[in-house]
């Protein structure tokens, strides 16, 4: 395996510098949550492959267990992907267990990788193109036009601002300081407002509406 050591560690040195300190490197995923849970990252940059292609990274099954699981944890720690992977409905599965951003290995550069780290830092979301792409050329049912705000009451512009952020429903309850049903209430009038059928697609409608996360987030 030293094809894909060295791989990982040239993008951790490359990453040094750029300035952004890198606190371990991984292939194990149980040292990667204990990791998280005993001396958090603000980031952690998480290698997935398909099912059958996992020399360079941890599976398919493992990435999303791995962020399933970091989620029930609650750890404040923003996920960014890296993967061949392009199947939508993987991509879209990865965001729904909490990944904050996702980027195509092909071709990618240490700059590419710093410059989507930044993103996050800044409480942004990173969807692949694809998947964009996608969202635009099958648009909601009510479709998502600016006009759409002006039917969104405070409150659920507040709500989908943190939704666009990737916040749980817990998350969101405790920085709006209301109880966790009364968000699941305003997120069910999200869905149906906005066309959205599940919290990626609602989070991508945000961003097509350019609604951006809270700066407590």
């Amino acid at each position: 395996m030293e094809g894909p050591w060295a791989a990982w560690q040239g993008l951790a040195e490359g990453l040094r510098g750029e300035g952004l300190n890198v606190m371990w490197v991984t292939r194990d995923v149980r040292t990667l949550l204990d990791g998280m849970g005993t001396d958090p990252p603000q980031v952690a940059i998480l290698d997935i492959e398909p099912e059958g292609a996992t020399e360079m990274g941890c599976s398919a099954m493992e990435g999303l267990n791995l962020l399933r699981e970091a989620r029930k944890r609650r750890l404040e720690v923003r996920m960014l992907v890296l993967s061949s992977a392009g199947a939508q409905d993987f991509i879209s599965q990865c965001f729904e267990e909490g990944a904050s951003g996702y980027l195509f290995r092909q071709h990618l550069t240490v700059g590419a990788v710093v410059s989507a780290v930044l993103s996050l830092l800044r409480g942004e979301k990173l969807f692949p193109v694809q998947l964009l792409r996608n969202d635009f050329e099958h648009p909601p049912a009510a479709p998502a036009t600016a006009s759409v705000l002006l039917s969104l009451t405070q409150r659920e512009r507040e709500v989908l601002g943190y939704v666009a952020g990737g916040a749980d429903n817990l998350k969101i309850a405790a920085h709006l300081q209301i109880a966790e049903r009364t968000v699941k209430s305003h997120v069910t009038q999200l869905y149906r407002k906005l066309g959205a059928e599940n919290r990626t697609q609602l989070a991508l409608r945000a961003c097509h509406l350019g609604v951006r996360p809270p700066p407590d987030l």
